[in-house]
């Protein structure tokens, strides 16, 4: 059970209504919609051990395991709790971190395909109760149309991709990307590799981009954003710095999505978005994926500090920011990066507990369901309904 004020308020609401803590799923809510998460890392510690980097040093593989990707996803207590869709982000981390940021490594797309098969293979395995991968649209949807109270409920997966990089520079890396029903990729990552200047979000390397800071979108980026739109694969804009920001929001026709993210205004991070950048996205029909992750929510002087103390009501204030930034509530989901090297709201360290987040949103907005499951839910799938088009 999780401690603090944040707690206490949660645990009042889930108690009225009748769920416990770590299982939002109890009689008489089975079929509601209760997370369609935009960014989780379900095979990062699996793929970091097979990369040439982790199989020749096992032991880094096992320290970031322990010591750094702390917060967890189990297929089998995320089906209890009635998830409903989550987007694995595909990245290798261990080899971008190594080239440091230097011309993208023409070994990326058939790492790309690995990390993707990597994933499937757990689908027909260890995940089969639990997961489904849709391929497109039209599978998405046959998958959240069925009951959660029906035996062959499984939760959606869908392939997404976490920097540019892995095209390895080659425009052509698409088209089978696309073939495989990949959902939605982010331009940039932690290094400008060609495609987009990136926002130094993290401690790991602080002087990594001081030489792009102001590089923006480059005219390959352009091409690599042109080529997505028509391939039918939403762009995703988080990681890119304020100019990268903007040159997108220029050359964009389509929606676009920020899947973990969160406002500048409550955290000065350059890794934040600007008020009138979350705006734009909004009018343009896309999303703002709201992070779980405090350091970034707010402005804790130290990692170490946003452990101690950042809960699950950083998550709150901020989904209160942009509902009252954009006038709704429509334009707002969840990007949790659960088990991407972060360290978790102290109230909520596994996915599966996502039922905290919603009883503290549900608190938020007066009991209002319709509210919460959009922005845990619906926006996230009505936005993948509308605008995401590869894999058919």
């Amino acid at each position: 059970m999780a401690t603090g004020a944040g707690a206490t308020i949660f645990e009042s609401v889930a108690r009225a209504i009748g769920c416990s803590s770590d299982n939002w799923v109890a009689t008489g809510q089975k079929d509601r919609r209760v997370l369609a998460d935009l960014h989780v890392h379900l095979m990062l510690n699996d793929w970091n051990r097979t990369t040439p980097v982790g199989v020749r040093y096992p032991g880094l593989a096992t320290v970031a395991e322990k010591f750094i990707n702390k917060t967890e996803i189990d297929w089998m207590n995320c089906h209890r709790a009635g998830i409903d869709m989550l987007v694995s982000a595909h990245v290798n981390v261990f080899d971008e971190w190594l080239s440091m940021p230097t011309d993208p490594n023409p070994q990326a797309p058939a790492n790309t395909h690995g990390m993707m098969d990597l994933l499937e293979r757990e689908l027909h395995g260890p995940a089969r109760p639990y997961a489904t991968l849709a391929r497109n649209y039209i599978e998405l949807r046959s998958l959240l149309d069925c009951p959660k109270t029906d035996p062959s409920f499984r939760m959606a997966v869908v392939h997404g991709i976490e920097g540019g990089h892995a095209l390895g520079g080659d425009l052509n890396s698409l088209e089978p990307l696309a073939k495989r029903g990949v959902a939605l990729i982010c331009l940039t990552h932690f290094f400008n590799k060609g495609i987009a200047s990136s926002a130094n979000s993290y401690p790991y390397f602080p002087d990594a981009n001081s030489r792009w800071p102001h590089a923006g979108l480059s005219e390959f980026g352009r091409d690599v954003l042109s080529e997505m739109e028509r391939l039918g694969i939403p762009a995703d804009v988080t990681h890119a710095t304020a100019t990268a920001m903007s040159d997108i929001l220029r050359y964009a026709r389509k929606p676009l999505v920020a899947t973990h993210t969160s406002a500048r205004t409550l955290g000065d991070h350059p890794y934040c978005l600007y008020d009138e950048h979350i705006e734009e996205i909004a009018r343009g029909g896309g999303i703002i994926g709201v992070i779980v992750y405090p350091y970034i929510l707010s402005n804790y002087a130290t990692i170490h500090e946003a452990e101690k103390k950042g809960s699950l009501c950083d998550v709150v204030r901020t989904v209160r920011y942009l509902v009252n930034l954009l006038g709704s509530h429509r334009n707002i989901g969840i990007g949790s990066d659960f088990s991407g090297f972060i360290a978790g709201p102290k109230d909520m360290g596994k996915l599966s507990q996502i039922g905290r987040l919603r009883g503290l949103l549900l608190e938020e907005f007066g009991g209002d369901e319709a509210i919460v499951e959009d922005i845990m839910a619906n926006n996230v799938i009505d936005f993948f309904m509308n605008n995401w088009r590869s894999g058919l």
